[in-house]
């Protein structure tokens, strides 16, 4: 797989990193080339990679390019995964019974079912919410005091989104704020959780880390204390757009602070956007490192390539 010799720098670090990952950067490509490189120290034993992503689909943008790029039998010593599978695959489903209120099992409550949109609709009618506010319940977390995250835009009160989550409970239900919560709550308590999972992953790579919420990041912080795991962190502060549920792009440094990241690693060159679009990009956004448009985009002075070549780059 072609690098470039920034991707190339980060990707050979064998230390925790936390990688600034500007627009068009190929940071995709950047995290399959690590997963490739750390494969090695796990091909035939029991220890594993995770790749923790953001969304489903960048789950099935990383693992096609495993297919491709890897050896037979790779993906078998990697998971890759939302944090939400990662928390309720590795712990929620074995240990769910060590939470009292969910001691007999539970049942995972996905936002676009019947019984979900039917709990939304009584509680907003019984707390008097907007009618707006069924669009928000999807995207509630809480904090490591268990407390729903509310910004100032938020049509949802604090005393409707407990409401909610014990209507869920008294159901048996959970959802995927309540599956990060419960995994934060079981892996605190019996610290042998977090070891495990340190021992069960070598590598642990998150990919899009500016979106991180405090809860996960406290999760990330248990694991590391077991002293196992090395951490692979890839994001762009300048990126954050989740800040309404919960993330901050200061959790980043947090983290990185907390398990001595190596954070000398940019990826700094955009494939995808000429000099117009990136003079004005660090204009309003500037960076310590500057982004510069590389390739074919560096030549292109209408501002946008075309998308196959930030495929190309991805």
């Amino acid at each position: 797989m072609l690098l470039t010799p920034e991707q190339r720098d980060a990707v050979c670090c064998d230390e925790n990193t936390l990688l600034e990952a500007c627009p068009g950067s190929g940071k995709t490509r950047a995290i399959v080339a690590k997963v490739l490189r750390c494969m090695d120290t796990v091909r035939d034993s029991p220890r594993k990679i995770a790749v923790i992503t953001y969304t489903n689909a960048a789950v099935y943008e990383i693992e096609s390019r495993l297919r491709i790029y890897g050896s037979t039998g790779d993906l078998d010593s990697c998971d890759v995964s939302t944090i939400h599978s990662f928390c309720l695959n590795n712990v929620l489903r074995a240990f769910s019974w060590r939470c009292p209120e969910y001691a007999s099992g539970f049942t995972l409550l996905p936002n676009d079912s019947e019984e979900y949109r039917k709990i939304v609709a009584e509680l907003c009618a019984e707390h008097a919410l907007h009618r707006n506010a069924v669009d928000q319940f999807p995207l509630l977390n809480r904090t490591p005091g268990g407390e729903p995250v509310l910004n100032g835009g938020s049509l949802i009160t604090r005393e409707a989104a407990h409401a909610f989550w014990a209507k869920l409970q008294q159901g048996g239900f959970v959802d995927f704020a309540t599956i990060i919560y419960l995994t934060y709550r079981l892996i605190t308590a019996y610290p042998s959780l977090a070891r495990a999972l340190s021992c069960r992953y070598r590598w642990i790579l998150v990919d899009e880390f500016q979106d991180t919420t405090e809860l996960q990041v406290e999760i990330l912080k248990r694991i590391h204390d077991a002293a196992e795991s090395i951490f692979f962190l890839v994001g762009d502060p300048h990126q954050s757009i989740f800040g309404f549920a919960g993330a901050r792009p200061a959790l980043s440094d947090e983290f990185a602070n907390y398990i001595g990241a190596r954070r000398d690693f940019q990826l700094s060159q955009n494939w995808r956007s000429g000099p117009p679009i990136i003079a004005h990009a660090e204009v309003l956004r500037p960076r310590v490192v500057a982004m510069v448009s590389a390739g074919e985009a560096g030549e292109c002075t209408c501002g946008s390539m075309a998308k196959s070549v930030g495929r190309t780059r991805s």
